[in-house]
């Protein structure tokens, strides 16, 4: 049975699209604001075909931006995102709701942590959550053996504090933030908040603030009728991330964010409008309509920024 705070997300962020925002209205607009120090946006994105693979050439032609109601067709560059590293923080729901297949994630988890492919031993951190408070299992020294014993004294028990965890870990992940490293939020979870004193649009709006891709693992056993499943994809997609069942694997997840990494481009553009305030991003194709864009869902504009 949903409490009223799984129903209240599951309405809230089911209504989400790739590159558009829940909110519509100031009001409830995420707060992010753009620092341009111009009037120029940039804008990181990817794209994938109908098959969900990735494209790895993009034109100006190909597509147009969205910014709040005006289509924007001349762009003043289109290049390759000059990020080459990434930062994780794997986010571990460790709720008495997920208990029977905890093992097997905290094995996944473990898988993650020593991958080679992350550039150094430095940029991957472990959080759980399951109580009061998110806990840092580990940071900059994930691949000790001290921190492999605490990754493996974890236990499944308690309520599923799923909101606090996702803002906890972005705001940890924006201190950690260094020119030409992508940030990238995994989270292990199946999709039901029953305690957070953070709302689910807060949460998400931090994770949208600090600039990191939400990439999820469903810890569901059926993604067909789990409303879980469906805030965890809208969740990623919102930021620009991706969802994958529990199948797939950490290691695939970790792929596909090195893949997305090396596919990414960056598109810029006069300041469409100087509203401020909040103005949605959407990345729709002109030709091709079965290509499928993927970026963060919009900015805030504050005229005191010049």
């Amino acid at each position: 049975m949903l409490s009223h705070r799984q129903g209240w997300s599951f309405t809230l962020v089911a209504s989400l699209f790739p590159c558009v925002f829940f909110a519509l209205s100031p009001s409830d607009a995420p707060v992010v604001t753009y620092h341009t120090g111009t009037s120029e946006v940039r804008v990181t994105f990817y794209a994938t075909d109908e098959s969900n693979h990735l494209v790895e050439t993009v034109g100006k032609d190909d597509f147009a931006v969205v910014d709040g109601e005006t289509v924007i067709r001349d762009f003043r560059s289109l290049t390759r995102s000059n990020d080459t590293e990434l930062d994780v923080v794997a986010v571990v729901d460790a709720s008495e709701s997920v208990a029977p297949r905890f093992r097997a994630t905290m094995n996944d988890v473990m898988q993650l942590v020593s991958q080679e492919r992350l550039a150094t031993k430095d940029n991957i951190s472990v959080v759980s959550f399951n109580g009061p408070r998110p806990v840092l299992l580990c940071t900059r020294d994930c691949r000790s053996p001290a921190a492999g014993q605490r990754l493996l004294t974890v236990k499944a028990a308690g309520p599923t504090p799923l909101f606090d965890a996702l803002a906890y870990a972005a705001n940890f992940i924006s201190s950690r933030h260094v020119p030409g490293v992508r940030q990238v939020l995994i989270l292990f979870s199946d999709g039901n908040d029953t305690i957070s004193m953070t709302s689910g649009r807060d949460a998400l709006e931090a994770v949208i603030a600090s600039g990191a891709l939400l990439y999820t693992v469903d810890l569901n056993e059926s993604r067909k009728a789990a409303e879980g499943s469906i805030a965890l994809e809208r969740m990623a997609e919102a930021t620009g991330g991706r969802s994958f069942s529990v199948g797939e694997g950490a290691v695939n997840v970790l792929q596909a964010a090195l893949d997305d990494l090396h596919a990414s481009y960056v598109v810029t553009y006069v300041l469409p409008s100087r509203v401020v305030g909040f103005h949605s991003l959407r990345i729709l194709p002109k030709h091709n309509l079965n290509l499928r864009f993927h970026c963060r869902s919009g900015y805030y504009y504050d005229q005191s920024i010049r």
